[in-house]
């Protein structure tokens, strides 16, 4: 090998071991964090629960770090899952919650986006990626990334649950799965408010939060509109650049996004965590309004 193709050999492997070193601590650092959280919201009584939950989140984080999709990867996972447990804390100071509560809204706001992830269902093969409870199997063109899977990935998370919480003791995989079944967008069912979907809507809200909340949006929306082209999603939305994810973004979370958001909104008001994921939406929405960019596509 020529000293100039070592040297590209070099810098690949290096960048490739601090990819994976960024990807442990974060899985680490969150497993331990949801797991100190759980003990201080219930108590020592519940450790066997609260290592499970941090166990689950590391094992998670992992498997979402091996993603080549360019947005949907651990660390919209990670800012998903932090939005649920704000949501979390702001429904604990208005109502009673139980450790199982908080352990499913948090494990479905951890899986909601697994399904993206070649290879992480029983029934994937290197070419073929299973696609529904049917076990119907599709191949990708040569070149896809995850993010081709984006139209299945609801229901690859979904069957994911099961799959690794069907035999679980203390997880209802079936009450995940419903929760995750509210990620899906442009949402197709009917959210009526009734007391037993209000776990799944606050799934949605942090899901809807985590993205167009995260004060990094803005720097992410290339990478957001890669993903679109790749299904021919930005067509649908009348996106012909990066810069459109910006500038149509107050109408978006007007039109489609807000109406979703107002049970989540309602409890992440009551901490001051969670007042500043709303600070990050409505920062967003007059930036754009203003034509006031920070980071960013080239307006």
């Amino acid at each position: 090998m020529s000293g100039e193709g070592s040297a590209f050999a070099l810098i690949r492997l290096r960048l490739e071991s601090s990819m994976k070193a960024i990807t442990a601590s974060t899985a680490k650092k969150l497993g331990l964090f949801l797991a100190r959280d759980f003990r201080q919201t219930f108590g020592r009584a519940h450790d066997d629960q609260a290592e499970r939950l941090g166990t689950l989140a590391r094992s998670t984080i992992e498997c979402l770090g091996r993603s080549d999709a360019l947005y949907h990867n651990f660390e919209h996972t990670m800012l998903v899952t932090m939005v649920g447990r704000d949501i979390l804390h702001g429904l604990a100071l208005s109502r009673r919650i139980e450790p199982a509560d908080y352990s499913h809204l948090i494990i479905a706001c951890l899986l909601h986006d697994i399904g993206y992830v070649r290879g992480v269902l029983s029934g994937d093969s290197e070419t073929e990626f299973v696609v529904d409870r049917s076990g119907k199997r599709i191949t990708l063109t040569r070149g896809a990334s995850d993010a081709a899977l984006t139209p299945y990935h609801v229901d690859r998370s979904k069957l994911f649950a099961l799959e690794r919480l069907g035999s679980s003791p203390v997880i209802d995989a079936e009450r995940v799965v419903r929760a995750i079944e509210f990620t899906r967008f442009p949402c197709q069912l009917d959210h009526s408010a009734t007391e037993d979907d209000l776990e799944p809507r606050l799934v949605q809200a942090a899901d809807l939060i985590g993205q167009l909340g995260d004060p990094m949006y803005s720097r992410k929306a290339n990478a957001l509109y890669c993903e679109f082209e790749e299904i021919g999603m930005n067509r649908q939305l009348g996106y012909s650049s990066p810069a459109d994810l910006i500038d149509k973004y107050p109408g978006f979370y007007w039109n489609s996004v807000s109406k979703h958001l107002d049970e989540g909104v309602k409890y992440l008001n009551l901490t001051a965590s969670g007042r500043q994921w709303i600070a990050n939406l409505h920062h967003h929405v007059h930036c754009a309004e203003h034509g006031y960019r920070l980071m960013g596509p080239q307006p």
